[in-house]
């Protein structure tokens, strides 16, 4: 019995072994890539790469909602790798930061994102290579198709590598977006921006993962797009094109909605069977119909495809235009003006190269140069049916009415002495002549004597040419070839009849050097005694030589009254119908103070004759932001340092100031402050150190001018007191969107003070200054801003007495020893004189009117200390001269 129940629990035991045998088996073949089937080969796989991990997160969850709306289908991939940060998701359903893989499905949620997330990564670098090419690994592995779409989702900047703190120098007329802005100002990046690592994806690193994706896919990329701001480049498509058939992008930006992936997916899923050609058709078709009046709203987009099969016959035709160019380079003026005719792209330097195209063949250029040029032009475009480089185009909006859907990067002569390193190692440089045609360009091998600007001196030196008065011109010429030139002549013509003569001409025996610039004086003319004022009067001035180019220049000049010094003190304000203008001179007349008025745009820049009649008043200047327009020029902050060289009285006012000057010596060491930040974003300011008696003053709403977007914050240095603060803690309701005055940056996304706070200063050293890095006019109170300007005037105007401390206090003042220069010492002694000469003048004047001053000015000269006293000992004797003089002839009463 035994070993019957033993014999039968072996043969039970071996029973129940090869049953789970036989179990393992079967679940190992289920579940082995060995003896599983391979994944299905699909007609597309649409790959999204979203490197969000910066301020467009919150855009994710919106693009992939789209995309669910139709959704992966038997024959359609919808793939994405979404890395976020989390930092930006007030607005989004998507709360996660890191990287997560997403095989995209349909559903009926348009607000909520359903699809299943396939593989969460943890934090990754998107900028990094290796990233991409996983993604791209794991997709041919798992989501296998003929045909590929890689689309790289993101902030872009074309071929350039924006360094942190540079976006002002580089940004051209139209601008950034303030999202964009802000990842600048952080940030180097090209594509694939990423917060969290601090790291971007430059052009060619971008090439070189190209060539690994295609390498993984075992072919090229069948699409490639950029859902990215301004990669519609030549220099970008030239690097993909070895690696993709086509690429789709916008050379310009694009509105934060970006591409509308409900229309994309929607015509892929209906006809899988689509060819990359089709599709590239479908997305610019998509694009451009999302945005007008369509489900993105109405906005002036442009987006475009190209063809890289036609990447030789573009570069052949590029040479030949760039070799032709070079060769009639004496043509180089008619290149620079259809240059800076042509369409941009939010940069000065990125130029639609169809549209520059155009212009240079409408510029009459020689016929090697137009042909090729037409040549490189039908390139670009082909033909209805087959298209050219550029397959498919389409834009709205008169913005983009000359767009050819292509830019590329065509400097300035200073912007390539910029970026040339940068620019010479992009592969377009290196493969192409483009490099090459730029560099002559920039230099060309001839002379090339440029008119660069025309000085028109009148008589009195105002600046404003009035009728009856002869007016010196003087120009400004510059060497901007490699060779020199001996002679050239110069000839004026004018159809005004209102000058003396209609024609001068002028022989120039003297011309600068190559790179050299020399200011030459020119010719004269009168202006007729019968002339109108506001009479527009025009000179069209020519220089020409030998084998030179001919520069031409147009002079434009309007008739004016002489500037007549009325007041006692001067108002500088830029456009008198800006917001701020108005109030300024109603604060003035508050105050009862008499003054003039210099309009910057209509009396042109200030200058130091015109200061200098105001020595023995005072100048207040007002500049309302940081716009060209609004901006104090080099010659004008030359002549602002002058007029207190010489004693002068100042009040700067803006809130932009401090954000101009702050690199200026001029803020550092004349007004003695130091620039904190730009757009403080407080908007409640007061006094302190007794100014204004403290209180406070709101200046945003109200009766001001409300213009207060970006005020400055300032720390003084020694010399400089604080008069205003900015008040972090008080109730703050401002809104830019509310407030009047341009757009042209962003404001800051936080509020708060990052130093001292300060405002406003004021200093006494010799001169009088005072500074506020906010606009005064903004103050909300007509009563609060009276009395500030009153407070402003009473230091401006100061009585003898106090400008006897003034000078005393300056005089006896050393000059660092590593600053006394000559120059310094000599110009300390000139700034004491003319300070010592007004305030004789002074002391003259109130002793005429009031003969018991003389008390009060002797007796502040007495209470000075033994080192004041002795540094005033000449004054001191001129006014006891001055005393001795009044008595004896009776023009003082007796004591």
């Amino acid at each position: 019995m035994l070993s019957q129940r033993w014999r039968n629990s072996v043969d039970n035991k071996s029973i129940r072994t090869s049953t789970a045998l036989i179990i393992a088996v079967l679940l190992f073949a289920a579940f082995s890539p060995a003896f599983s089937a391979a994944p299905e080969e699909k007609e597309w796989t649409f790959m999204v790469f979203m490197a969000a991990d910066n301020n467009l997160e919150a855009a994710t969850a919106y693009d992939i909602n789209e995309l669910e709306k139709f959704g992966s289908t038997e024959q359609v991939n919808f793939v994405a790798q979404i890395d976020r940060n989390g930092n930006y998701s007030n607005n989004s359903e998507l709360k996660w930061s890191g990287a997560r893989r997403f095989y995209v499905t349909k559903d009926n949620e348009p607000d909520k994102m359903t699809s299943k997330m396939i593989e969460d990564l943890g934090d990754v670098d998107m900028a990094d290579p290796i990233a991409l090419t996983d993604f791209v690994g794991w997709v041919k592995e798992n989501y296998p198709a003929r045909r590929y779409a890689l689309i790289l989702w993101n902030h872009g900047t074309g071929w350039k590598e924006i360094q942190p703190g540079a976006a002002g120098g580089d940004v051209g007329d139209i601008g950034l977006p303030a999202g964009m802005q802000a990842a600048i100002n952080s940030i180097s990046y090209n594509i694939s921006y990423d917060d969290t690592s601090k790291t971007s994806m430059n052009i060619p690193t971008l090439g070189e993962t190209l060539a690994k994706v295609k390498s993984t896919l075992g072919q090229p990329i069948d699409l490639l797009g950029f859902d990215a701001c301004l990669m519609q480049m030549v220099e970008v498509a030239w690097t993909a094109a070895p690696h993709a058939h086509y690429q789709v992008g916008s050379p310009d930006l694009e509105p934060e909605r970006g591409w509308p992936y409900d229309l994309i997916a929607g015509a892929l899923t209906k006809k899988p069977e689509m060819e990359a050609r089709e599709l590239a058709d479908t997305i610019v078709n998509a694009y451009n119909k999302s945005y007008v009046g369509g489900s993105q709203g109405n906005t002036a987009v442009v987006l475009s495809a190209i063809d890289s099969s036609k990447s030789e016959s573009f570069k052949t035709a590029l040479n030949d235009f760039c070799n032709a160019a070079r060769r009639n380079i004496r043509e180089i003026d008619k290149y620079e003006n259809a240059r800076n005719a042509a369409l941009k792209y939010s940069y000065g330097d990125y130029v639609d190269l169809g549209h520059f195209l155009e212009l240079l063949i409408a510029e009459k250029v020689t016929a090697e140069t137009r042909s090729a040029a037409a040549k490189l032009l039908k390139t670009i475009r082909g033909d209805r049916r087959t298209g050219g480089y550029v397959s498919k185009l389409k834009s709205n909006g008169d913005k983009f009415a000359k767009t050819s859907g292509l830019s590329i990067f065509f400097p300035t002569r200073q912007g390539f002495k910029t970026y040339h390193s940068r620019y010479k190692v992009h592969s377009l440089a290196q493969d192409t002549e483009w490099y090459n045609f730029l560099s002559e360009l920039a230099v060309p091998n001839l002379a090339y004597f440029k008119l660069e600007d025309v000085i028109l001196e009148d008589n009195n030196k105002d600046g404003r040419i009035a009728a009856g008065e002869q007016v010196s011109v003087l120009l400004s010429v510059r060497n901007l070839g490699r060779k020199p030139l001996d002679s050239a002549s110069i000839k004026c013509v004018t159809d005004s009849t209102f000058l003396d003569n209609t024609e001068f001409s002028l022989d120039l025996n003297k011309l600068p050097a190559p790179g050299k610039v020399e200011l030459i004086q020119g010719f004269k003319f009168t202006v007729s005694e019968e002339t109108p004022v506001h009479s527009e009067i025009s000179l069209n001035i020519t220089l020409s030589g030998e084998g030179l180019p001919d520069s031409t220049i147009k002079s434009t000049f309007y008739i004016k009254e002489p500037f007549a010094s009325t007041g006692y003190a001067l108002l500088v304000i830029t456009d008198h119908f800006s917001p701020a203008s108005p109030v300024l001179q109603q604060m003035l007349q508050g105050a009862g103070v008499k003054f003039d008025t210099w309009d910057r745009v209509f009396d042109g820049e200030l200058r130091p004759e015109v200061l200098k009649r105001y020595l023995n008043g005072w100048v207040l200047v007002s500049s309302q932001d940081s716009t060209p327009e609004q901006s104090l020029s080099e010659e004008e902050l030359s002549a602002l340092d002058s007029f207190l060289k010489s004693g002068g009285r100042l009040v700067l006012n803006g809130q932009d100031i401090g954000f101009v000057l702050r690199e200026s010596d001029f803020l550092r060491n004349r007004c003695k402050v130091r620039f904190v930040q730009d757009d403080v974003n407080v908007h409640v300011v007061s006094g302190t150190n007794g100014f204004a008696g403290n209180q406070s003053f709101q200046i945003f709403g109200g009766d001001g001018a409300n213009n207060q977007k970006w005020p400055d914050e300032i720390d003084p240095l020694a010399g400089a007191e604080p008069i205003i603060k900015y008040e972090e803690g008080a109730r703050d309701k401002a809104d830019d969107r509310e407030m009047n005055g341009p757009n042209h940056k962003p404001g800051a996304l936080s509020r708060g003070i990052k130093s001292s706070g300060v405002a406003g200063v004021k200093l006494i050293d010799g001169y009088r200054l005072m500074l506020f890095t906010f606009g005064i006019e903004a103050i909300n109170s007509n009563s609060q801003r009276v009395a500030f300007m009153k407070e402003i005037a009473s230091f401006m105007q100061p009585d003898s007495a106090s400008e006897v401390r003034n000078l005393a206090q300056a005089a006896s003042r050393r000059v660092p020893a590593g600053q006394a220069s000559e120059r310094v010492i000599l110009e300390r002694a000139d700034l004491l004189s003319s300070v010592e000469d007004r305030l004789l003048n002074q002391i003259r004047e109130e002793f005429s009117k009031n003969p018991q001053s003389r008390d009060r000015v002797l007796g502040e000269i007495q209470s000075l200390s033994t080192q004041e006293r002795r540094s005033l000992s000449k004054l001191e004797k001129n006014v006891q001269s001055l005393l001795d003089f009044s008595e004896e002839h009776g023009t003082l009463g007796q004591r």
